[in-house]
């Protein structure tokens, strides 16, 4: 009752708190927007002393909010609480070895200091609802062992009565968002299943398995139960999202930025079962084994949660993408429709990225000098994206919200390393249309593609454009079309962005008005397409 009390409390007096900057001044007055950025820092860290204190759930809840920089987060998450919670996405508080012992020996009869040669009892990571301790086999071989908080199964209960509570009274523009914690519950107690989790990750490891630049540590089934997971320990990985420590790692961003956007664009379009949880503390880079050189490699851990899209939604989701990125109106209106409907339709498309704001058939100078800030059209409103959310929600389960949410994680990480977005979306176009051939392909066709034309279950060791050696010529000419359709409307965007007040005044359409720069904007376009396929990353090779 303690964890409930101390959560109510802070909820209740952060909620008078908030109310009471009426009394500072009128919304926008500098005296009240003073007063509330200091609110913003004092409670996020009063959030982040209650979620060290009760761990479990709450600090799940604060990873899930430290991670919605990605998106449209900033525009709904003031910076300070994103900040202040970002510590617990590695870095939650310890909890003594013997109280996780316990649990080792629940599960296996035997204490882990006798299961293995040695164990460390000081953890390397501790997260929400487990630690990771580095062992040694006693064959000799490294591992890693999570071992699940013991308490978490006696106070679940009670945690999620005061989040269903929490949800019932926050309402932002007035929708009720209590599904969200449901939803948050159902995924949160399969997670704390590591037969689960260890089955995500073999099948992650095998989907990928034709990508040098992906790596998903082995499993170590001796050891892995519900409530532990045992896998092959992995050194020297470094933080994706910290560019001071890549660079004395000796590590190009750029290239690690390619490698992780290109990763989770092949997981959503083309395999349809997408990482749920790729938070900084989740997602390293090491240097790739035996490749010579500082090669990227992406180290994908903490596989509890995944979304699945059925090959129909992700099919239809490679046709949003692919007619964004060849400023289609009506392909990006017809697609969008599907998932948000008539009303919500012409959100979709910004939520994945500014950029596609062309998808709009009534495109205005504001909303393209937004996009070319990387920012949301100045007409859409914080209530507007939450129609949109609460209109994807499913009943049957949210794959579509959630593999958006893991996209916003990846574009959080992708904005520290100032990735830019023609990369991203370059990324986006290869594999929507491999998804899209492999949408309408037969079972074969579809494994041969998905596995880059691999033919064997065996991990690839060589360069990464030796993913694409088996494609046909109909895939490979499609990757070339997408690439140089993103690079037309990232010119688009640059090009017509400071022009757009004086373009916008002549009569015409939009698209009459991007006729008259039609010509130096292709040519542009080719030049620096010619420019990248010399010095292009390999991650995302046409």
């Amino acid at each position: 009752m303690g964890r409930a009390m101390g959560a109510m409390q802070l909820f209740e007096k952060a909620k008078k708190a908030y109310a009471a900057l009426d009394e500072v001044g009128p919304e926008g007055s500098p005296e009240r927007e003073a007063a509330k950025e200091a609110l913003h820092v004092s409670t996020a860290q009063e959030c982040l002393e209650l979620a060290k204190q009760n761990g479990g759930i709450y600090n799940k809840a604060a990873q899930f909010v430290a991670s919605l920089q990605g998106g449209a987060g900033d525009a709904g998450i003031p910076k300070a609480y994103i900040e202040a919670l970002a510590v617990l996405t590695d870095q939650a508080p310890f909890r003594a070895f013997a109280d996780l012992d316990g649990c080792f020996i629940e599960e296996f009869g035997v204490s882990a200091k006798e299961a293995f040669a040695e164990i460390d009892e000081t953890p390397i990571a501790a997260a929400s609802i487990a630690q990771v301790h580095r062992a040694v086999m006693k064959d000799g071989r490294v591992v890693a062992v999570k071992i699940q908080y013991p308490w978490l199964r006696h106070t679940l209960t009670s945690d999620f009565a005061v989040f269903s509570m929490f949800g019932q009274q926050i309402k932002p523009g007035g929708f009720d968002l209590s599904w969200l914690v449901k939803d948050f519950q159902v995924s949160l107690t399969a997670e704390m299943d590591f037969t689960g989790e260890a089955s995500n990750a073999e099948r992650c490891a095998f989907e990928l398995r034709a990508r040098p630049d992906a790596y998903v540590p082995d499993v170590i089934h001796e050891f892995t139960s519900k409530r532990v997971l045992c896998t092959a320990f992995v050194e020297n990985m470094t933080r994706c999202n910290d560019l001071k420590a890549l660079k004395t790692a000796g590590f190009d961003s750029k290239r690690v930025g390619s490698a992780l956007a290109s990763i989770f664009a092949e997981m959503v379009f083309v395999h349809g079962h997408v990482h749920g949880d790729p938070h900084a503390g989740n997602v390293y880079v090491r240097e790739r084994p035996n490749a010579g050189g500082k090669e990227p490699q992406i180290v994908l851990l903490d596989h509890g949660l995944y979304h699945d899209l059925s090959d129909v939604t992700r099919t239809e989701f490679c046709g949003l993408v692919n007619a964004c990125v060849a400023r289609d109106v009506a392909g990006t209106k017809k697609q969008s429709v599907r998932f948000a409907g008539n009303e919500l339709h012409r959100f979709f498309p910004l939520i994945l990225s500014p950029w596609f704001v062309f998808g709009s058939s009534d495109l205005k100078a504001e909303d393209l000098k937004a996009a070319a800030r990387g920012a949301l059209p100045p007409g859409v409103k914080l209530a507007d994206i939450g129609k949109f959310l609460v209109s994807l929600h499913d009943e049957s389960g949210t794959n579509m919200l959630g593999v958006l949410h893991s996209l916003g994680y990846t574009k959080g990480i992708l904005n520290e390393l100032k990735f830019p977005e023609t990369l991203r979306l370059r990324a986006f176009g290869k594999y929507a249309a491999i998804g899209s051939a492999i949408g309408v392909g037969d079972v074969v066709t579809k494994a041969r593609a998905r596995a880059g034309g691999g033919a064997t279950g065996e991990r690839n060791s060589g360069d990464v454009t030796s993913v694409s050696s088996s494609w046909s010529l109909t895939m490979r000419l499609a990757i070339i079309l997408a690439a140089v359709r993103v690079e037309v409307l990232s010119w688009f965007v640059f090009v017509l962005a400071p022009l757009a007040p004086f373009l916008f005044i002549l009569p015409g359409s939009v698209w009459t008005t991007s006729s008259l720069v039609a010509g130096p904007v292709y040519a542009l376009a080719m030049m620096s397409l010619a420019f990248a396929r010399v010095t292009e990353h390999p991650e995302l090779a046409m």
